[in-house]
């Protein structure tokens, strides 16, 4: 009795870890997935995730933007509600540690074309708002 129930914890626990790794797998970590969430971010304002998905040197620049919205909240709310549409993001120059990539958004229903450097840091693709 004491070993099926043994068994029976090891495969929930193994089950368990599974859907864990599953998970995990399914946020790719891209030069193009990295330059969607922080351009959606910047677009919107959003500058809890425009740190999650930045360089730490590009925090100050960020830093000084948000300070910056605090002396116009009207622009800030007004941003906040920005409709962003992605219609492309390609990979213009890739090495080990650096990435180039080009992003097409419809941002409120204008087109708009950006170019974004990336940095590999603690093995995340992070976008560089500064010279790499």
């Amino acid at each position: 009795m004491l070993l099926m129930k043994r068994k029976f914890w090891f495969f929930v626990w193994l089950i368990f870890g599974l859907l864990l790794l599953s998970c995990h797998n399914g946020q790719k970590d891209t030069p193009e997935a990295a330059t969607e969430a922080f351009a959606k971010a910047f677009y919107t304002a959003d500058f809890t995730h425009q740190y999650q998905y930045s360089g730490k040197k590009s925090h100050v620049i960020i830093k000084n933007a948000q300070n910056g919205m605090k002396s116009n909240p009207a622009h800030l709310e007004e941003m906040k509600k920005n409709k962003v549409e992605f219609v492309s993001t390609s990979v213009d120059d890739l090495t080990d540690s650096t990435a180039t990539c080009t992003c097409k958004v419809i941002l409120n229903d204008q087109p708009r074309q950006d170019t974004w450097n990336l940095i590999k840091e603690e093995d995340k693709w992070k976008v560089t708002l500064v010279m790499p």
